[in-house]
């Protein structure tokens, strides 16, 4: 999975919370499954940020 399907999947379970569309008893699980994606998706634009700024030092002392 790569930061674009991660993202497409929680907008996904929101819009299926927001629309009533999850079951009470599926609810924990997929809020579940919701905070992982987020954690995923945080990592991967913390390292992004971090290779940027890596590059960027990098074309500064060239």
């Amino acid at each position: 999975m790569n930061y674009e399907q991660a993202m497409q999947k929680l907008e996904e379970m929101a819009s299926q919370m927001e629309q009533g569309e999850i079951v009470v008893d599926e609810l924990a699980e997929r809020l579940r499954e919701a905070q992982e994606l987020m954690k995923y998706c945080h990592k991967k634009l913390y390292e992004a940020e971090k290779n940027c700024k890596s590059l960027l030092n990098v074309e500064e002392k060239a």
